[in-house]
């Protein structure tokens, strides 16, 4: 019975095992500041005009989270509505990625971010999707557009 447990909670661990990836050495890795993120990073602004951004990760298991449409739809409504117009990134895994640009706020009663933009990503993988959004301030986000595209190519 020890024996059939721990393999269970073995299983159990591998399923949640984490989408790999290597963010760019400037980003600083952070304590998530909400059970639901798997994983959270600080985006330095790099003029060091604006604020910094932020990159969360979310991973909710096999057939949670809600499909692509799904949340390409309430990202876009995370940033009034802006229009969600998907691309798909070639990598070693299917990448959808959305840009959008506008005020964002996280949640209903959240202080909104003006002048925002958001890389929103879901990467597919056998266990499942991996949400990935950088969100701050549009320079600070644009300016780290092209590692974030090669972060998602190389994700595996």
């Amino acid at each position: 019975m020890t024996r059939l447990l721990a393999l269970l909670f073995a299983a159990a661990a591998l399923q949640d095992e984490p989408v790999k990836f290597e963010a760019p050495r400037e980003w600083t890795k952070e304590t998530p500041s909400s059970p639901m993120r798997k994983a959270q990073y600080k985006v330095p602004d790099k003029e060091k005009k604006a604020a910094d951004a932020q990159l969360t990760l979310f991973y909710f298991g096999a057939g949670g989270g809600g499909g692509v449409e799904a949340n390409l739809k309430r990202w876009a409504g995370q940033m009034g509505g802006a229009e969600a117009k998907p691309e798909k990134i070639e990598g070693k895994l299917k990448v959808t990625l959305v840009d959008l640009k506008g005020t964002y706020t996280e949640k209903p009663g959240a202080t909104p971010i003006e002048d925002a933009r958001m890389l929103g990503a879901i990467v597919e993988t056998d266990k499942g999707p991996w949400f990935f959004k950088l969100v701050g301030p549009a320079d600070t986000v644009g300016d780290w557009r092209d590692e974030m595209v090669k972060l998602l190519k190389e994700a595996q």
